[in-house]
């Protein structure tokens, strides 16, 4: 049987700002640039890994590849046949 190794979390500078956004079932974030400040969406990000406004290249992280997979991984949750938000806060709620 081959074991597999559970890393701990990586310790990251990143920073978000949360809002809702009742297309999702968790609410969204916007990244915020530790150089410029400004707030990034996903868009912004996801192909060049760097803000588009003062160029700061963020590095490759869990975190970072978290924020940009979260919509896919919320459509996906979506389509699951049987999945729904009572699921969802029965899960939320088990903690």
């Amino acid at each position: 049987m081959e074991h597999i190794q559970v890393r701990p979390p990586e310790k990251s500078d990143l920073h978000f700002q949360i809002f809702e956004n009742p297309a999702m079932f968790s609410n969204d974030r916007k990244l915020i640039c530790p150089q410029c400040g400004e707030s990034l969406v996903r868009a912004d990000i996801e192909v060049f890994s760097a803000c588009p406004y003062c160029s700061h290249r963020f590095e490759p992280s869990t975190e970072l590849e978290d924020y940009i997979l979260e919509p896919e991984v919320d459509n996906w949750m979506k389509s699951q046949p049987g999945f729904t938000f009572q699921i969802l806060n029965q899960m939320a709620n088990r903690d």
